[in-house]
């Protein structure tokens, strides 16, 4: 068993790294940046953020322990993994209304996950506010591309407004 959550994990962080590369080398083809269309260079750039908050530790506003500072980035982790999970129930409800296919399936899940993902991520900027202005700073910024997102899903169902009867 072990074994499997080993492997599980390296391919996670190897997929994880080589997307963030491919990042890298797309913004610096797209900003014309040499440095950054080196796949070694890309790869060193991906992989730091990651040493540093698997190896830096920092003091954690909330408890006062000393500790690695991924946890302390841990809390927001999930809202921000769920508002992934919103986006690709968004896109793909718009996807399939603009195709005349059944939408429901997928708009439902979008709208529960992106209440539960909003509500929790305003719960949670309130319990920072006081300890912890760093995840108080990133729940804000969380929120404001949540909101961002579904304004830009709401503009996409006005421009359309033939198909609207149907949903």
């Amino acid at each position: 068993m072990a074994v499997l959550v080993i492997s599980f994990a390296a391919t996670t962080l190897d997929t994880a790294t080589r997307i963030q590369r491919f990042i890298l080398m797309e913004l610096g083809d797209a900003v014309n940046i040499s440095i950054l269309k080196d796949r070694y260079i890309a790869t060193i750039i991906a992989v730091i953020p990651a040493i540093v908050l698997a190896m830096w530790n920092i003091v954690d506003p909330s408890t006062g322990a000393s500790t690695q500072a991924g946890w302390v980035l841990w809390p927001v982790f999930g809202a921000s993994n769920q508002m992934l999970a919103a986006l690709t129930l968004m896109v793909l409800s718009l996807y399939f209304w603009k195709q005349k296919k059944q939408v429901l399936p997928l708009a439902i899940p979008f709208g529960f996950i992106s209440f539960a993902t909003l509500s929790s991520l305003i719960i949670k900027a309130v319990s920072f506010m006081e300890n912890n202005r760093l995840l108080f700073s990133i729940d804000v910024i969380l929120i404001m591309l949540i909101l961002w997102m579904l304004v830009e899903g709401l503009i996409i169902l006005i421009h359309d407004r033939n198909n609207l009867v149907e949903l």
